[in-house]
């Protein structure tokens, strides 16, 4: 039986050591105040972008923000700095490169993930994960988003095999979404989780990491991959 694993990307192999509102007020700061007004239209406007699959959602997040502060930028300037700034803020564990590594020597394997197109594609090329996996899909750039079932679909089809596997660290969006579209689905639940989650998933790790134990994948998803003992 043949099997395709797919990861999530954000808050699974990929984490932050600088929080976001930190990340914001440093591309804002050399061109004005970044007030927390500010930053809440850029979230608000950003998510929904984002929701819709816009083409540019960090331009038009900053073009928000120009509505409510007083900046010396352009909104393409702002975004594209605070592009920069969330990529250098982005980290992804040694562990989590060696999951993937040899998840992908035995197994189809891919990154499945919402997002803007060339900012996911840069952080999987920063990382050195670009090269290790058989396929990338992000949100924006298919025109359909985690949880609908359009995007584990066409994953379907992009890797085709008996069985597919989602590895993910939402409710909504990774572990709902993908058992709806009939995959089976490891839950990656690093600080305290979703309950909804942790029941509704095969298998329940607390970081990425785990997955190069062997005994953390249960016989629920079939040991789809054979990760390399510690």
């Amino acid at each position: 039986m043949t099997t395709a694993v797919y990861f999530d990307l954000d808050g699974t192999l990929c984490t932050y050591d600088v929080p976001f509102d930190e990340q914001f007020a440093t591309a804002v700061s050399p061109y004005g105040e970044p007030t927390d007004a500010a930053y809440e239209a850029y979230l608000e406007r950003l998510f929904d972008a984002l929701e819709r699959c816009e083409p540019e959602p960090y331009r038009g997040a900053f073009e928000a923000v120009l509505e409510t502060v007083d900046l010396d930028a352009t909104a393409g300037t702002l975004a594209r700095e605070y592009r920069e700034t969330e990529l250098e803020a982005s980290v992804v564990s040694a562990d989590a490169l060696r999951v993937v590594e040899r998840v992908a020597e035995t197994t189809m394997t891919g990154v499945l993930t919402n997002g803007a197109g060339p900012q996911q594609r840069a952080k999987l090329e920063r990382h050195g994960l670009a090269d290790l996996v058989d396929e990338v899909l992000v949100s924006n750039d298919v025109g359909a988003g985690k949880p609908e079932p359009e995007i584990f679909d066409l994953a379907k089809e992009r890797l085709p095999a008996d069985e597919h596997v989602y590895v993910g660290d939402s409710y909504d969006e990774d572990i709902a979404g993908a058992r709806s579209a009939g995959f089976r689905t490891i839950y990656v639940n690093e600080n305290g989780g979703d309950a909804n989650a942790a029941d509704a998933a095969d298998a329940v790790v607390s970081s990425v990491d785990e997955l190069l134990d062997p005994t953390s994948l249960p016989s629920a998803i079939g040991t789809p991959f054979e990760p390399p003992r510690r």
